[in-house]
Protein backbone atom coordinates (compact mmCIF):
# COMPACT_ATOMS: atom_id res chain seq x y z
CA UNK A 1 0.00 0.00 0.00
CA UNK A 2 1.05 3.23 -0.95
CA UNK A 3 2.37 5.42 2.69
CA UNK A 4 2.14 8.64 1.29
CA UNK A 5 -0.98 9.12 1.98
CA UNK A 6 -0.83 7.99 5.91
CA UNK A 7 0.59 9.93 9.12
CA UNK A 8 4.29 8.90 9.12
CA UNK A 9 2.89 7.32 12.89
CA UNK A 10 0.91 5.16 10.98
CA UNK A 11 3.57 3.41 8.46
CA UNK A 12 4.46 1.12 10.98
CA UNK A 13 1.21 -0.13 11.72
CA UNK A 14 0.15 -0.76 8.05
CA UNK A 15 3.56 -2.39 7.63
CA UNK A 16 2.46 -4.90 10.40
CA UNK A 17 -1.09 -5.58 9.21
CA UNK A 18 0.23 -5.76 5.40
CA UNK A 19 2.81 -8.66 7.01
CA UNK A 20 -0.22 -10.40 8.41
CA UNK A 21 -2.20 -10.22 5.19
CA UNK A 22 0.35 -11.70 3.30
CA UNK A 23 0.46 -14.63 5.54
CA UNK A 24 -3.38 -15.40 5.16
CA UNK A 25 -3.05 -14.49 1.29
CA UNK A 26 -0.14 -16.78 0.60
CA UNK A 27 -0.49 -19.44 3.74
CA UNK A 28 -4.38 -20.02 3.62
CA UNK A 29 -4.10 -19.46 7.87
CA UNK A 30 -6.27 -17.61 9.74
CA UNK A 31 -4.76 -14.02 11.68
CA UNK A 32 -6.24 -11.85 14.41
CA UNK A 33 -5.70 -8.80 15.43
CA UNK A 34 -5.85 -7.36 19.22
CA UNK A 35 -8.41 -4.48 19.30
CA UNK A 36 -8.13 -1.96 16.98
CA UNK A 37 -9.80 1.90 16.76
CA UNK A 38 -12.05 3.10 14.59
CA UNK A 39 -9.08 4.68 12.68
CA UNK A 40 -7.11 1.46 12.36
CA UNK A 41 -10.07 -0.65 11.56
CA UNK A 42 -10.73 1.49 8.26
CA UNK A 43 -6.68 1.25 7.34
CA UNK A 44 -7.67 -2.47 7.52
CA UNK A 45 -10.40 -2.48 5.82
CA UNK A 46 -8.68 -0.63 2.81
CA UNK A 47 -5.35 -2.85 2.81
CA UNK A 48 -7.71 -6.18 2.74
CA UNK A 49 -10.20 -4.75 -0.01
CA UNK A 50 -6.57 -5.14 -2.19
CA UNK A 51 -6.51 -8.93 -2.01
CA UNK A 52 -8.98 -10.35 -3.98
CA UNK A 53 -8.76 -13.68 -1.68
CA UNK A 54 -8.67 -12.19 1.88
CA UNK A 55 -11.33 -11.25 3.95
CA UNK A 56 -11.46 -9.88 7.52
CA UNK A 57 -14.11 -10.41 10.36
CA UNK A 58 -15.06 -7.76 13.03
CA UNK A 59 -15.46 -8.86 16.57
CA UNK A 60 -15.92 -6.56 19.20
CA UNK A 61 -18.05 -8.49 21.60
CA UNK A 62 -20.71 -5.71 22.61
CA UNK A 63 -23.40 -4.56 19.94
CA UNK A 64 -22.44 -1.04 18.26
CA UNK A 65 -18.38 -2.20 19.64
CA UNK A 66 -16.55 0.53 18.95
CA UNK A 67 -12.96 -1.12 19.30
CA UNK A 68 -12.58 -4.49 17.45
CA UNK A 69 -10.52 -7.20 16.93
CA UNK A 70 -9.66 -8.31 12.98
CA UNK A 71 -10.01 -11.88 11.87
CA UNK A 72 -8.17 -12.24 8.29
CA UNK A 73 -9.44 -14.89 6.58
CA UNK A 74 -8.86 -16.58 3.13
CA UNK A 75 -12.16 -16.12 1.06
CA UNK A 76 -12.61 -19.90 0.83
CA UNK A 77 -13.19 -20.35 4.43
CA UNK A 78 -15.73 -16.96 4.58
CA UNK A 79 -18.87 -19.26 5.69
CA UNK A 80 -16.63 -19.96 8.49
CA UNK A 81 -18.00 -19.32 11.94
CA UNK A 82 -14.58 -18.11 13.85
CA UNK A 83 -14.50 -18.14 17.50
CA UNK A 84 -15.15 -15.36 19.19
CA UNK A 85 -11.75 -14.40 20.73
CA UNK A 86 -13.70 -11.86 22.84
CA UNK A 87 -14.29 -12.29 26.87
CA UNK A 88 -16.87 -10.15 28.28
CA UNK A 89 -16.89 -9.25 32.08
CA UNK A 90 -19.58 -7.79 34.46
CA UNK A 91 -17.49 -5.56 36.79
CA UNK A 92 -19.00 -5.95 39.51
CA UNK A 93 -18.96 -3.81 42.53
CA UNK A 94 -21.63 -2.17 44.88
CA UNK A 95 -23.35 -0.06 41.85
CA UNK A 96 -26.01 1.14 44.59
CA UNK A 97 -23.68 3.24 46.50
CA UNK A 98 -20.91 4.29 44.17
CA UNK A 99 -20.54 4.92 40.72
CA UNK A 100 -17.61 3.56 38.33
CA UNK A 101 -16.29 5.68 35.59
CA UNK A 102 -15.12 4.40 32.18
CA UNK A 103 -11.34 6.24 33.13
CA UNK A 104 -10.93 4.68 36.68
CA UNK A 105 -11.88 1.07 35.02
CA UNK A 106 -9.51 1.52 32.00
CA UNK A 107 -6.40 2.97 34.86
CA UNK A 108 -6.82 0.10 36.98
CA UNK A 109 -7.00 -2.54 34.30
CA UNK A 110 -3.78 -0.29 33.06
CA UNK A 111 -1.87 -0.61 36.05
CA UNK A 112 -2.05 -4.15 36.39
CA UNK A 113 0.91 -4.03 33.38
CA UNK A 114 -1.61 -4.46 30.34
CA UNK A 115 -1.14 -3.19 26.77
CA UNK A 116 -4.45 -1.12 26.09
CA UNK A 117 -4.88 -3.39 23.17
CA UNK A 118 -6.13 -6.15 24.66
CA UNK A 119 -8.83 -4.35 26.49
CA UNK A 120 -11.75 -3.22 24.09
CA UNK A 121 -14.97 -1.49 24.92
CA UNK A 122 -15.78 -0.53 28.30
CA UNK A 123 -19.65 0.19 28.83
CA UNK A 124 -21.56 1.32 32.23
CA UNK A 125 -25.79 1.27 32.00
CA UNK A 126 -27.89 3.54 33.08
CA UNK A 127 -28.18 1.07 35.98
CA UNK A 128 -24.70 1.96 36.71
CA UNK A 129 -23.58 -1.62 35.60
CA UNK A 130 -20.22 -1.72 33.92
CA UNK A 131 -19.23 -4.26 31.37
CA UNK A 132 -15.70 -4.59 29.77
CA UNK A 133 -14.21 -7.03 26.55
CA UNK A 134 -10.73 -7.87 26.47
CA UNK A 135 -9.15 -10.73 24.37
CA UNK A 136 -8.98 -13.83 25.08
CA UNK A 137 -5.98 -15.02 25.70
CA UNK A 138 -5.07 -12.40 28.51
CA UNK A 139 -8.73 -13.31 30.23
CA UNK A 140 -7.60 -15.61 33.03
CA UNK A 141 -4.74 -12.87 34.26
CA UNK A 142 -7.48 -10.38 34.32
CA UNK A 143 -9.97 -12.10 35.89
CA UNK A 144 -7.36 -13.22 38.70
CA UNK A 145 -5.59 -9.55 39.25
CA UNK A 146 -8.31 -7.23 38.66
CA UNK A 147 -9.75 -6.97 42.05
CA UNK A 148 -10.70 -3.25 43.03
CA UNK A 149 -11.12 -0.14 41.07
CA UNK A 150 -9.64 2.82 42.96
CA UNK A 151 -10.88 1.90 46.28
CA UNK A 152 -13.56 -0.56 45.76
CA UNK A 153 -13.65 -4.12 45.74
CA UNK A 154 -14.63 -5.74 42.01
CA UNK A 155 -15.41 -8.97 41.04
CA UNK A 156 -15.30 -10.22 37.33
CA UNK A 157 -17.97 -12.11 36.24
CA UNK A 158 -18.08 -13.47 32.70
CA UNK A 159 -21.13 -12.36 30.50
CA UNK A 160 -22.46 -12.83 27.16
CA UNK A 161 -21.52 -9.02 25.78
CA UNK A 162 -23.85 -9.54 22.99
CA UNK A 163 -27.20 -9.15 24.73
CA UNK A 164 -25.06 -5.61 25.92
CA UNK A 165 -25.67 -2.50 23.40
CA UNK A 166 -22.32 0.16 23.89
CA UNK A 167 -23.86 3.29 23.89
CA UNK A 168 -22.05 6.99 24.34
CA UNK A 169 -23.24 8.98 27.37
CA UNK A 170 -22.19 12.82 26.83
CA UNK A 171 -21.18 15.36 29.25
CA UNK A 172 -23.31 18.23 27.06
CA UNK A 173 -21.42 21.90 26.79
CA UNK A 174 -21.96 24.85 24.32
CA UNK A 175 -18.68 26.14 23.27
CA UNK A 176 -18.82 29.87 21.02
CA UNK A 177 -16.29 29.68 18.50
CA UNK A 178 -14.78 32.03 15.85
CA UNK A 179 -14.51 29.05 13.12
CA UNK A 180 -14.72 25.28 13.02
CA UNK A 181 -10.73 25.00 12.89
CA UNK A 182 -9.22 22.05 14.95
CA UNK A 183 -7.13 24.99 16.72
CA UNK A 184 -9.76 26.74 17.33
CA UNK A 185 -12.28 23.96 18.97
CA UNK A 186 -9.16 22.59 21.15
CA UNK A 187 -8.98 25.83 22.45
CA UNK A 188 -12.61 26.65 23.24
CA UNK A 189 -12.42 22.59 25.19
CA UNK A 190 -9.53 22.66 26.73
CA UNK A 191 -9.82 26.49 27.90
CA UNK A 192 -6.30 26.95 26.63
CA UNK A 193 -4.38 29.47 24.71
CA UNK A 194 -3.61 29.37 21.16
CA UNK A 195 -0.33 28.99 21.84
CA UNK A 196 -0.29 25.86 24.29
CA UNK A 197 -2.52 24.28 22.15
CA UNK A 198 -0.06 25.19 19.41
CA UNK A 199 2.19 22.82 21.34
CA UNK A 200 -0.23 20.30 21.98
CA UNK A 201 -0.96 19.84 18.28
CA UNK A 202 2.95 20.15 17.65
CA UNK A 203 3.44 17.34 19.71
CA UNK A 204 1.03 14.81 18.50
CA UNK A 205 -1.42 14.96 21.46
CA UNK A 206 -4.79 15.58 19.19
CA UNK A 207 -6.37 13.03 17.48
CA UNK A 208 -9.15 13.68 15.58
CA UNK A 209 -11.82 11.18 14.31
CA UNK A 210 -8.63 8.57 15.91
CA UNK A 211 -6.13 9.98 13.73
CA UNK A 212 -3.57 11.55 14.96
CA UNK A 213 -3.94 15.50 13.12
CA UNK A 214 -1.27 18.54 12.69
CA UNK A 215 -2.62 20.41 10.99
CA UNK A 216 -3.93 22.90 12.97
CA UNK A 217 -6.06 24.67 10.34
CA UNK A 218 -8.30 21.31 9.94
CA UNK A 219 -11.68 21.79 9.36
CA UNK A 220 -14.08 19.99 11.85
CA UNK A 221 -17.68 18.98 10.95
CA UNK A 222 -20.87 17.71 13.05
CA UNK A 223 -20.07 14.08 14.09
CA UNK A 224 -16.48 14.47 14.38
CA UNK A 225 -14.47 12.93 17.56
CA UNK A 226 -11.94 14.86 18.84
CA UNK A 227 -9.31 13.45 21.25
CA UNK A 228 -7.33 15.56 23.68
CA UNK A 229 -4.55 13.73 25.63
CA UNK A 230 -5.32 14.25 29.49
CA UNK A 231 -8.55 16.10 28.76
CA UNK A 232 -10.84 13.14 27.15
CA UNK A 233 -12.94 12.64 23.84
CA UNK A 234 -15.16 15.15 22.68
CA UNK A 235 -17.99 14.93 19.85
CA UNK A 236 -19.51 17.86 17.88
CA UNK A 237 -23.18 17.23 17.79
CA UNK A 238 -24.24 20.23 16.35
CA UNK A 239 -23.70 23.75 15.56
CA UNK A 240 -26.92 25.52 17.35
CA UNK A 241 -26.52 28.96 16.28
CA UNK A 242 -24.75 32.36 15.40
CA UNK A 243 -23.98 35.60 17.63
CA UNK A 244 -24.75 38.86 16.41
CA UNK A 245 -21.08 38.96 15.94
CA UNK A 246 -21.13 36.00 13.51
CA UNK A 247 -19.51 33.58 16.20
CA UNK A 248 -20.53 29.86 16.06
CA UNK A 249 -22.47 28.18 19.13
CA UNK A 250 -21.88 24.68 19.13
CA UNK A 251 -23.33 21.60 21.11
CA UNK A 252 -20.05 19.34 22.27
CA UNK A 253 -20.98 16.07 24.15
CA UNK A 254 -17.62 14.79 26.53
CA UNK A 255 -17.82 11.30 26.07
CA UNK A 256 -17.75 9.80 29.60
Amino acid sequence: MNLTHFNKEEHEFIIKMEDLIHQVYEGYQLKLTKFLTPREQQMVQMMVNEFVDVEVQWIGGFKNAERKRAVFIPTYLNNQVVDSKVVGYEVRYAHKLVTLAHPQVLGSILSLGIDRQVIGDIVRLENNRVYVAVCEEIAPFIEQSLTKVGRHSVTLVREDLSKVERVEEYEINEVIVSSMRLDVMVCALTKDSRSTVSEFIKQGQIQLNFKLEQNHSKGCKIGDIISIKRHGRYKILQEKSKTKTGRIVVIVGKIV
